[in-house]
This record gives C-alpha cells, structure tokens and sequence, in this order.
C-alpha cells in the first residue's frame, strides 16, 4: 500500500510540474502553435490561481495532499517573470481569486 501512495505522489508532483510549466509558456512539443501555447498557458493559470475547486484533482487539494501550501505556492509562483507576463497577457489578474 504505501508503494502505491508513493507512486501517487509522484504522479501527482508531475502534473503540478507540468501545470508550472504550461503556466510559464514552456512547451515540450516545437509543433504546437501560438495560440495553442497561449491556451494552455491560460488554462494552467486560471486552474493555479483562479480554481476554487475541492475536487480531487483541484490545485488546492493536489498542495494538499502533498504538504504543500497552496497559498504560499502561489506567492512564489508570482515572482517568476513568465507568469506574470501570462497573467497580464491572458488578463488575469494576479491577486484575483487566491486566498
């Protein structure tokens, strides 16, 4: 049982990963246009920072279920330069939603 707990969290510290990634407009596929990019950078935003959701695969309930604050986890996830211009560029305001 806890092998799988342990398989879990890595799964689930991969999808925050790659969530920060898309956030930030970094994307592992060349092939993917502009606007694609944009998509998923505004869809990885809003579900960070805009998503009140307590279902399981929420951003809240992922920090949580990994110890991590999500609230604190946003704050340092505003100091990247990358997204901040995604927010300012997809409209979103930084504060909006949080808490």
């Amino acid at each position: 049982m806890r092998e799988i707990a342990q398989r879990l969290k890595r799964l689930w510290i991969a999808v925050l990963h790659q969530a920060v990634e898309d956030a930030k407009g970094n994307t592992r596929s060349a092939e993917k246009s502009a606007s694609s990019v944009e998509g998923l950078q505004r869809d990885a935003l809003i579900w960070i920072f805009h998503d009140r959701s307590r279902a399981g695969n929420s951003f809240r309930a992922i920090c949580d279920l990994l110890d991590i604050d999500p609230d604190q986890a946003r704050q340092h996830l505003r100091r990247a330069p990358a997204i901040r211009r995604g927010l300012r560029r997809a409209r979103l305001d930084v504060g909006q939603g949080e808490g």
